[in-house]
């Protein structure tokens, strides 16, 4: 099999003061290098939000942990303009952006990048609000 990456949008709130999303990508055949683009036309997602979130898991394979990334720019991890990036790889990560990270985008590019092997399975999750005000 190929590198796939899955992706599901969820609108958990949709209303005139705020518009939340989760973004949950599942990825078969990772490895280090392995990339999804988020079209956020397609997916239905604002082109300009912050990301409030990143949640990533190892469901299975080789690796043993992850260090997600995500940006503006194919290949996020060195060549992104704008990043969320994990500092410290692990099996699971929970990150929460404090402030929000805003973003300016057509697309956004994740990788999970799981330090071994590719053969993985890995869900990572980005909870995304609409527009840049933070109240």
């Amino acid at each position: 099999m190929a590198y796939a990456g899955a992706i599901t949008v969820t609108r958990l709130a949709d209303h005139s003061r705020e518009k939340l999303f989760a973004v949950t990508i599942v990825e078969t055949e990772a490895a280090t290098a392995s990339e999804t683009e988020i079209d956020l036309t397609v997916q239905g997602l604002p082109l300009f939000g912050r990301v409030l979130a990143q949640i990533a898991k190892l469901d299975s394979g080789t690796g043993t942990t992850v260090s997600p990334v995500l940006g503006t720019e194919t290949d996020p991890a060195t060549e992104s303009a704008w990043r969320l990036e994990n500092l410290t790889a692990a099996a699971i990560i929970h990150n929460q952006a404090s402030p929000p990270v805003a973003y300016s985008a057509t697309s956004l590019f994740h990788r999970s990048r799981v330090d071994a092997a590719a053969d993985n399975v890995i869900t990572t999750t980005y909870y995304i609000s609409a527009g840049w005000d933070i109240r």
